[in-house]
């Protein structure tokens, strides 16, 4: 599942000249997923590290442009502690490499700052398309979050990071239907012809949502919006 970054969050395109940082403890994997985006991604070269605090060291490189994180690495002790890249390196791509298919897993990273969620169980093949989605502007998460049944967990992982629309200022019935499409990954060029209006009233529309809910991005919104459907049923 794709979804649009809203313009102003999106980080610059890497380019041939960068470098993009894998941080995984598994040497072996660490080493062939670099291999395969070195080549596939034709950057100028690939950092590794082992643990969290490593991940943390190596971004004060200012080539690196996206970074690539196992969220079972040894130094990372909560998903949350994921909000201390994008506070160190809000310019990069953030992207969560993890074994769990759990929604609060998914929802706690995407609420951390996360660009996309990527499951390790997937083919090579699917991760390196994944990941060149979201370097081009995309938000990933896995189709499975929106097949798991609710955890409560989510609840408050949520509701921690960015305010629910009900406790602030009401969406309006049509920022409501923006925001339900949002949350099934629709783009909003997909978003306009399905509500028949233009593209330009729906970026209006996601930019007022992200100021309603508090949310920092499409996928902060897509997260609240999985949610308000789960409390509906």
């Amino acid at each position: 599942m794709t979804i649009e970054h809203a313009t102003s969050h999106r980080p610059a395109s890497t380019t041939e000249a960068d470098v993009l940082l894998i941080a995984d403890d598994h040497e072996v994997f660490r080493y062939g997923l670099a291999q395969v985006l070195r080549r596939s991604l034709k950057l100028a070269d690939v950092v590794e590290a082992g643990t969290f605090p490593e991940a943390l060291e190596r971004l004060a490189d200012e080539r690196i442009k996206a970074a690539i994180l196992d969220l079972g690495m040894p130094g990372l002790a909560r998903i949350e502690d994921l909000t201390q890249v994008r506070r160190k390196r809000p310019d990069i791509y953030l992207v969560v490499l993890s074994g769990s298919e759990a929604r609060e897993d998914i929802l706690a990273a995407l609420a951390a700052g996360a660009h996309g969620y990527l499951v390790k169980n997937a083919s090579t093949t699917s991760l390196v398309g994944q990941i060149k989605a979201i370097l081009h502007g995309t938000i990933y998460v896995p189709p499975c979050l929106a097949l798991l049944p609710p955890q409560p967990q989510a609840v408050s992982d949520t509701r921690e990071t960015a305010a629910s629309p009900a406790s602030g200022p009401e969406l309006t019935d049509r920022q409501s239907e923006v925001l339900a499409l949002i949350a099934q990954g629709l783009s909003n060029k997909r978003i306009a012809h399905a509500l028949a209006i233009s593209e330009g009233t729906v970026k209006m529309h996601v930019t007022s949502i992200l100021r309603v809910t508090g949310a920092s991005n499409r996928a902060q919104a897509a997260a609240l919006g999985l949610q308000a459907v789960k409390d509906a049923t």
